[in-house]
Parts: structure tokens; sequence; C-alpha cells
């Protein structure tokens, strides 16, 4: 979509900007409801500075805007429609948002900026915090995980949270962590302000188109020792059984870590199949991330996940992981052994 389309569905109410936004805690909620509210002033903003009458809806926030679409919907097809009316946002927004700053990325969130880039909506990460990332054998510090960061059109680092602060007592470290709030709102002003003003062009998507019967596993990139064993075995599986197979590694080796998940990426989209690893106390950041980003190249997709937890609120929502992750899959597996029948399947 060019930009002046983008931008006109922006003013008339039909290209809000998506604000990715956690949903299991209370602070990732209204930390979202903050960073929109200070996004649609700065929207608000722009869009008079170039004379366009701007209408509502401005930005999209998920469970606020998505629950309240679907109150009319039946119970046992609650779920299902949150991840249609989501996924059909993020392909028609303006920009997707996403805030990032703990150590292990949101999955839902993660997921959601993968499908962005996957359809090509420009995608900000939002770095929350006083910390930088740096991994073993590479010569980079990060404000995000480097698949997401490759993923992304810009970074923006709106942490203002300092760590070597000394506090007088309560009260002021409260004002002072309410305060690091009212920065990071008033910095999403200027940041959607600018997206209509200044605005970046997105990554150009791949190329390259999917080779026939080819198979793509990521399991973490390989950060840690059991992914490696899993990826290993599964791979070596599925090559007896006739495909080609190849492996997400990022993780794997020395160098730029950026230039090692944008090659993890580009074999992901030259696959015909995409199985993930869903396994952890939630699916690894990462992980959802080129899943949502092989889903939303149109790449098939299968989900391993042998969990038994399942995050339960009663009939509109029992799932194993977030939904984004499960509907987005063409079919979930439970045992190692179930992977390669099921990509025999979904590729015949």
């Amino acid at each position: 979509m060019r930009r002046q389309e983008r931008l006109q569905r922006l003013a008339e109410g039909r290209g809000p900007v998506y604000m990715a936004t956690r949903l299991y805690d209370p602070s990732g909620r209204y930390l979202g409801a903050r960073l929109e509210h200070g996004c649609v002033r700065g929207l608000r903003t722009a869009l008079a500075e170039l004379g366009l009458a701007a209408r509502e809806p401005l930005a999209f926030l998920p469970f606020r805007d998505s629950n309240s679409a679907l109150q009319d919907v039946p119970a046992d097809d609650f779920s299902r429609a949150i991840y249609d009316l989501d996924r059909s946002r993020i392909e028609q927004g303006y920009a997707l948002l996403a805030p990032l700053g703990d150590l292990q990325a949101d999955s839902g969130v993660a997921f959601e900026v993968g499908y962005a880039a996957g359809v090509g909506t420009p995608t900000v990460l939002l770095w929350l915090n006083f910390f930088v990332l740096r991994y073993d054998g590479a010569e980079e510090t990060l404000l995000a995980p480097p698949l997401l960061g490759r993923l992304a059109t810009r970074i923006e680092d709106l942490g203002r949270f300092d760590l070597s602060l000394r506090f007088d007592g309560r009260e002021d470290y409260l004002r002072r962590a309410a305060a690091a709030l009212d920065e990071a709102e008033a910095a999403a002003t200027d940041l959607c302000r600018e997206l209509v003003l200044r605005p970046r062009d997105p990554p150009p998507p791949p190329a390259a188109a999917p080779v026939a019967g080819r198979v793509h596993l990521e399991f973490g990139g390989g950060q840690f020792e059991v992914q490696r064993c899993w990826a290993a075995r599964l791979g070596a599986e599925l090559e007896r059984a006739g495909f080609s197979v190849s492996v997400s590694r990022r993780y794997e080796g020395t160098g730029s870590l950026r230039e090692r998940a944008a090659a993890d990426l580009t074999a992901a989209a030259t696959s015909e199949l995409v199985v993930t690893l869903a396994d952890g106390p939630d699916v690894d950041g990462e992980t959802a991330a080129l899943q949502g980003y092989a889903r939303g190249l149109g790449r098939k997709v299968l989900l391993y996940s042998s969990g038994r937890r399942r995050i339960y609120t009663g009939p509109e929502y029992d799932h194993r992981h977030n939904l984004m992750l499960l509907y987005s899959a063409d079919r979930t597996v439970r045992r190692l052994e179930e992977v390669v029948p099921a990509a025999r399947s979904l590729l015949d």
C-alpha cells in the first residue's frame, strides 16, 4: 500500500495504528493504554498540520477494542474471532508499535511484530528499560532480540528509568517510576507525530519464492543446547523422510547476530513449511515473531507444543498458548514423532 493511501486511511479511521500490548498482566495493559494515549495525541497533531481532518479510531488497542467489538460472538467462537479481528487490523494498520523491555519478549506481541513485517505494515519497537542486550560471541549491544530487530522498521529507545539513581525513600521512588511513564507517553506522542510527518519506508519483502518440499525449523535459533539437540534430531528425521531442511542458527558461531537473524528469516521465507517450538513458560519471543512472519508471507506453519498447562478463563478462552500462536498454525502436534507425518500431510 502506498504511503499516501495509508495516510488517507489513517485520517479516515480505516487504518489505525496498532498498539501491541502484553495482556496477561495488569502492568502490560496499563502501559499499552498509556502509550496508545500518547500516540493518538501525536497522530491528531500531525494530521492537523497536514490539513487533514482526523476521524476515530486513530489507534487500535487489543483486548480493549477487540473485546468491545465482539460482545455478541458466541463463547466457543470468541477467541478465534479475536485472532481474525486483530490480524485484519495489523494488515490494515498505518503502523504497528510494540513495547519491549523484558528479558522474555511477550509471545503475542512478538507474533504481531513478525506478522506485520510479513504483510508489509511498518513496525516500530519501543524499548522501555535501562539495560541493553549483549550476547557471547557477538560484538553488538542490542535494544531488542536480533530477530525482532531485523523485522522492525525502526527501534526507539523510550527507556527513562535510570538504574543508577539514588532514591530518597518510597515516595521518591514511586514519583520517579510514575515520571518515567509520563516521559514514555510523551515520547510516544512525538514518535507518532513523526510517523505521519516523516515516515520511514518498511523493509522490502523477500524476493525469493518458497522451495517445494523445504521445511525450516525454528527451535529458538540454537541459543540453548536442548534446542540444538531437538533440532538436530528432528532435522535428521525430516531429511530421512525426503524433505529438504534448514534450521535457525543465529546463536551458533560468531559474528553479527543481526546478519545471522536475517539469514534465519530468509531461510524461513524460502520454505514451504515452518516448524516452531512452543515449549517453555511462554513461547520464545523470537520464535513467535518468526512464526508471525511466516504466516504473514503465507507459508504453512506446524507448531510443536508438548506442554500440559492451559490458560483458562472459561469457554471463551481455554488454550495452551497465546491465541495468536495457536490460530496462526495450520496444525499443532504434541510429540516429536508426530512432526514428520504432519509435515507430509500439510505439504501433500
